[in-house]
């Protein structure tokens, strides 16, 4: 085999592995694995740095990115309203203990004797 045709060999297992690093990516990003997401794009940019991609393949790697951004988006706007959720039933329970005469800073505790 010659060196062209062995680094051609080599480019394509390149490729390929970058594409179902992408692929692993995006279904991570979708089941909200977001350690494996990191993990398999840091695997993907060393990847990157060793192979050169045709404009095609470049292309569809840059649309599985776009489904992956648009599944962090989707991840943050649905901790964001849950967090605005935990301010409101907060100041909801502060107002409630404010209007029973309990400070806002005291806390209740419950004592059980068996």
């Amino acid at each position: 085999m010659s060196a062209a045709s062995s680094r051609e060999a080599g480019s394509l297992h390149d490729r390929r592995t970058i594409e179902l690093l992408t692929i692993d990516a995006l279904e991570a990003a979708r089941a909200g694995n977001w350690d494996r997401v990191e993990a398999c794009y840091s695997a993907r940019g060393l990847s990157l740095a060793a192979c050169e991609l045709d404009r095609a393949a470049a292309q569809q790697l840059l649309s599985m990115d776009e489904e992956v951004r648009s599944a962090i988006l989707a991840a943050q706007a649905g901790i964001s309203a849950q967090l605005t959720d935990a301010a409101q039933v907060k100041r909801h329970l502060r107002q409630l203990r404010e209007s029973s005469g309990q400070l806002a800073f005291e806390r209740v505790t419950i004592h059980h004797e068996a």
